[in-house]
């Protein structure tokens, strides 16, 4: 029993070798691969699991098999990737910013860096969002391990965190949510996109930064210091770099490759013990994962499952052509079913397939996939990031639907009134 979590930790290390090979030479490394180990993590490291996350990882996985059985029995789609390698690569990509946290530790005088106030509140903010527009969903976790090495995250901290890297979502051309949606909307252009998107990246950061609150004096910030800021620089200028040499190279993949590429180069040129380090990493670390990775590999089963089921609508046309209203009227039904469970990803396929025949301007679309991405991912329970954070901070999942609700549906409404206003003038 005692090797179990070490052989649960030699796992997700290999998933992370594996992403990074699958990113670099996908016709190479099935992408069911890459998913293997961590399937085998899972099933060794379920009883160290919440009894809450095994609950709700046992809701999701049902609901998906349910949806798999209606479309098994109604020619619907079946796809073996998507149902058991639909999160591998982020499950690879948390694995690995894991290792970071071996090289971020507070020494002990961390509590004397910590920011407080609204000018912490606002550098917190803008440093989540420049650096989660290079280099993702890491930078969440580097400031969130550091902001939570004294006392457990709060409402403010996680609205600031979760708001200010989705809202990236709206222009940043590193995003999953921008591949996606420039694969699906066939000849949008990155600058039109990028045009429409920074002004709502922009009001959601004022929304979010200007709602003065009774917490906010007391607001402890992420610490804006070279002490701090060398690792997320650090990253994001490599990751910028080899995206710029190798542009076919996922993010996610270069992540993985990266994170514990830095984490070893710093230990070996330190006085830190590197190999023992390593070892406590493997044996308590990465097995600490257990509740995320449950809840990754439930919600990829889940959306497999409803894209199975939404796959049975075949030939259905819910417009006869896509103009302003369409646009807005498919963002509000995409943020609902994110808000169900349906990750972005699911949505913008099952819609961009859908919509394909009646060739809608590839700007507007691409644009409605982007805001429903941004709006949904900060707000859904069921979202990749808000997954994560349940399991990593120990926030109950409703939580983030009271926290950053309001704020989705203000950004929903702006959103919206944004694709109605360019699909009549310009579409």
């Amino acid at each position: 029993m005692t090797r179990i979590p070490f052989i649960a930790g030699l796992c997700l290390s290999a998933t992370v070798i594996l992403a990074a090979l699958y990113g670099i030479a996908p016709a190479h490394v099935p992408k069911l691969l890459v998913a293997a180990p961590a399937w085998l993590a899972a099933a060794l490291l379920w009883m160290r699991a919440a009894p809450r996350t095994r609950k709700q990882a046992g809701a999701l996985g049902g609901i998906g098999l349910a949806g798999l059985a209606w479309g098994a029995t109604h020619a619907g789609r079946i796809d073996p990737q998507l149902i058991f390698g639909s999160n591998a690569l982020l499950i690879a990509m948390l694995a690995a910013v894991s290792f970071l946290r071996l090289i971020t530790r507070p020494t002990g005088q961390g509590v004397e860096h910590i920011a407080h106030g609204r000018k912490a509140l606002w550098s917190t903010l803008l440093g989540v969002h420049l650096f989660g527009a290079v280099i993702n969903l890491s930078v969440v976790f580097i400031m969130g391990d550091r902001l939570s090495a004294y006392r457990d995250l709060n409402a403010r901290q996680v609205s600031v965190l979760t708001r200010g890297f989705s809202a990236a979502a709206f222009w940043s051309p590193f995003f999953a949510a921008m591949a996606a949606a420039l694969t699906y909307a066939p000849g949008a252009q990155l600058p039109q996109l990028m045009l429409l998107g920074i002004p709502l990246a922009a009001l959601g950061l004022a929304i979010t930064a200007l709602r003065k609150t009774d917490a906010d004096a007391d607001f402890e910030g992420y610490p804006m210091h070279y002490g701090t800021l060398w690792l997320p620089g650090t990253l994001a200028v490599l990751v910028l770099a080899l995206h710029e040499t190798f542009p076919h190279w996922p993010i996610l993949a270069i992540i993985c490759m990266l994170a514990p590429a830095v984490t070893l180069t710093f230990l070996g040129f330190s006085k830190r013990s590197a190999a023992a380090q390593l070892g406590t990493h493997l044996r308590q670390g990465l097995p600490a994962m257990a509740n995320e990775l449950l809840l990754f590999l439930a919600a990829g089963l889940m959306a497999a499952g409803v894209d199975s089921a939404l796959s049975t609508l075949h030939g259905w046309l819910p417009f006869t052509h896509f103009g302003g209203l369409q646009a807005a009227l498919t963002l509000l039904f995409m943020y609902l079913v994110a808000l169900a469970g349906v990750h972005p990803v699911i949505g913008i396929a099952v819609i961009g397939t859908l919509l394909a025949p009646l060739r809608p301007n590839p700007d507007l679309l691409a644009m409605t996939f982007l805001c429903s991405w941004a709006i949904s991912v900060g707000t859904s329970p069921f979202s990749g990031m808000n997954l994560a954070l349940q399991g990593r901070y120990r926030i109950p999942p409703l939580d983030f639907l009271r926290w950053n609700g309001h704020y989705s549906l203000i950004m929903l409404c702006a959103s919206m009134a944004t694709l109605a206003a360019y699909g009549h003038w310009f579409a």
